[in-house]
């Protein structure tokens, strides 16, 4: 008789993500909401309302980019067959960034358009992007301790053509693109704070149709690369 624990299901991943994600927007509309009665109150209805265009836009750039991710993770786990304890963490450790989110599109609202723009702009990235800084330290950690890492994916998905070293090369690559453009726009910031926030705001748009750009960009030079058929 086998008495070792399995590892849990993917679907109670799939659960608890679900509810992450439902609670995190959720809490996005609570700033909008907040607004209601000073906005009712007002002599002047129309001009208090367009008063609080930041927390507006805010809203709808956070709305959209909670979206985008849980298509780019519903999108991608699909393919993962099982689970261990770096995928578990993995997804644990990202749900935290979605759930941090709220905050990011808080302190942007806030800070928009005033002296402490940039400080605003700074900390919405560090929430935006901070996903894939924390996969790469947690990949480089495990890497070091407990060496190579172990991805199953179902026979359909190309990266299954791949011996485990490859894929975990591609996968590193994969998340090294997002974390460097992150960082890059996290520092512009600082500088001119208006331009990250659109270079954020082209990168939410890249994201927001995630079959269209795998199977356009990601997998012919994927396949390319390796001699595979996708």
């Amino acid at each position: 008789m086998d008495l070792k624990f399995k590892n849990i299901s993917h679907k109670l991943i799939d659960s608890l993500s679900d509810g992450v994600f439902s609670i995190a927007l959720t809490l996005l509309g609570l700033d909008v909401v907040g607004l209601v009665h000073g906005i009712s109150e007002s002599e002047d209805f129309n001009a208090t309302l367009f008063s609080h265009w930041p927390t507006f836009l805010a809203y709808f750039l956070g709305f959209f980019v909670l979206l985008a991710w849980w298509y780019n993770y519903h999108v991608t786990s699909q393919y993962v067959v099982g689970t261990n304890t770096f995928i578990v963490w993995n997804h644990g450790i990202t749900l935290g960034w979605v759930a941090l989110m709220p905050f990011g599109v808080a302190i942007l609202a806030e800070n928009l358009n005033t002296p402490n723009m940039k400080w605003g702009v700074f900390y919405f990235g560090i929430a935006l992007f901070g996903q894939y800084w924390s996969w790469l330290l947690q990949w480089t950690l495990t890497k070091l301790f407990r060496g190579n890492l172990e991805f199953t994916f179902t026979e359909d998905f190309i990266l299954s053509k791949l011996s485990q070293q490859e894929r975990n090369k591609f996968l590193f690559q994969f998340q090294l693109g997002p974390a460097l453009i992150g960082l890059a726009l996290a520092s512009l910031s600082l500088v001119n704070p208006w331009l990250a926030l659109a270079g954020y705001g082209l990168y939410v748009v890249t994201q927001a149709n995630p079959v269209n750009t795998i199977n356009r960009f990601v997998g012919p030079r994927f396949a390319k690369r390796f001699n595979l058929q996708s």
